[in-house]
């Protein structure tokens, strides 16, 4: 058998295995690197390369010192190995904890994304496994640690992600209620529009985040190298919705009109309903038709709602996405997705919609964001979950008692503001 050892891999040397491997994904790139340096990361490109020259296994680790000159690594949904071969697994772990131990690392985190469970809303989301769990059993045979999801979104990336299918993808496959609003977006004026990063700066007060605009630049400027990455917008034509609610409310008032009548020889309290109800809707054009049209008077359009999204191999996955409060009755964000969802659908298979919690009872603190992503009629993806690859074993546990590790990670590996935008 071939000797096998770790070794320092060019970048190029690393695309070029990653973008083959089975779990390639767009965090396992030069791009990815490079924006995790403008934050403060160093980054490794290793292999696991055998006598020939072929390599057996590849990841981008990032870097960075924890106290004094000791460091951790992370290789964000990493290894790109083969899992199911228990040797392999075994030898490159252990010369991986060998080739760290000698530049002073305390452990290396991963996530990889291995799908080890997956449910949808004809099985009401009861989560059903295959046999990729067995990779758990033979990652903790070698010692890797499994961390424990002690509350929803305790990881630095989401255990459970929803995807949308954009090969069966319609209007008629999401919730009722959705398709009603989405219509009606439609008839008042909205559109998805194609930017580039020079208008950042209009998403940027749109997203619950804790990182600054340039971070937002950057991951723009890095991805958009190979056009791998959009900025949309969803734009509101005042001037088409101001028609549209005019248009509506004569017809409302028509309708009004003939439920006087009615209540003039025919007073029961059913008609009486309708009249009220009426009266409510003519009240409620009333005021749209106000706010339209001193819109209409800033400006005739306006952006109200917007999304970065990544395009990677045969999927997007919508990594910031934001919506105006000013204009949240509109329903923007509806507007988006579906949005989204129909530009892609001719080119790629699926669409990453982001983390849920896992828990989709209505007790769930993240019952919110739960629902509106279920409502679109995703299949929800269990993932492995994150690991330690602990390295010194006496300085990680007192870094874990300290809560050390856990603040690190979720003041610098936080980087796409999952837990806040989920807490809306």
């Amino acid at each position: 058998m071939a000797c096998v050892r770790i070794v320092s891999l060019e970048y190029s040397q690393f695309e070029n295995f990653a973008k083959y491997h089975p779990l390639n994904n767009y965090m396992q790139t030069y791009k990815y690197a490079s924006l995790m340096s403008d934050i403060g990361f160093n980054f490794d490109f290793i292999g696991y390369q055998d006598d020939n020259g072929s390599l057996q296994a590849a990841a981008l680790i990032l870097t960075k010192k924890i106290t004094g000159d000791t460091k951790y690594g992370y290789a964000p949904k990493g290894f790109l190995i083969n899992y199911y071969d228990e040797n392999l697994v075994k030898n490159f772990f252990k010369d991986l904890r060998k080739y760290y131990y000698e530049q002073n690392f305390i452990f290396i985190k991963f996530n990889p994304e291995i799908i080890i469970g997956q449910t949808d809303k004809e099985h009401k989301y009861e989560m059903s496994y295959n046999g990729n769990v067995r990779v758990i059993d033979i990652l903790k045979e070698i010692g890797v640690k499994r961390r424990k999801e002690l509350y929803e979104f305790n990881n630095v990336l989401p255990r459970f992600n929803a995807y949308i299918n954009l090969k069966n993808f319609s209007i008629n496959s999401i919730s009722r209620n959705y398709r009603k609003k989405i219509r009606k977006c439609v008839k008042t004026g909205m559109s998805l529009v194609l930017e580039d990063v020079k208008s950042i700066d209009k998403l940027y007060p749109m997203l619950k985040t804790k990182r600054d605009a340039n971070y937002y630049k950057s991951f723009y400027n890095k991805f958009d190298m190979d056009n791998s990455i959009d900025l949309l917008f969803v734009k509101v034509d005042f001037e088409k919705r101001l028609a549209y609610i005019r248009d509506e409310y004569n017809k409302e008032q028509q309708h009004n009109d003939e439920c006087n009548r009615i209540i003039q020889t025919d007073p029961t309290p059913r008609n009486l309903n309708n009249k009220m109800a009426s009266d409510k809707r003519l009240e409620s054009f009333k005021n749209n038709i106000i706010e339209a049209t001193r819109e209409l008077k800033k400006n005739s359009t306006a952006y109200v709602a917007g999304a970065l999204v990544i395009k990677h191999f045969n999927r997007v996955s919508i990594i910031a996405s934001g919506y105006s409060e000013e204009f949240k009755s509109l329903n923007p964000n509806h507007f988006l997705y579906y949005a989204v969802c129909e530009r892609y659908k001719p080119y790629f298979d699926f669409c990453d919609i982001g983390g849920v919690s896992g828990n989709f009872s209505d007790k769930s603190v993240y019952n919110g964001i739960n629902q509106f992503k279920l409502k679109w009629n995703p299949t929800v993806y269990e993932f492995i979950g994150e690991f330690d690859l602990i390295i010194s074993q006496r300085i990680f546990k007192k870094l874990i008692t300290t809560n050390y590790i856990e603040n690190e990670f979720n003041q610098n590996l936080d980087h796409l503001d999952i837990k806040q935008d989920n807490k809306k």
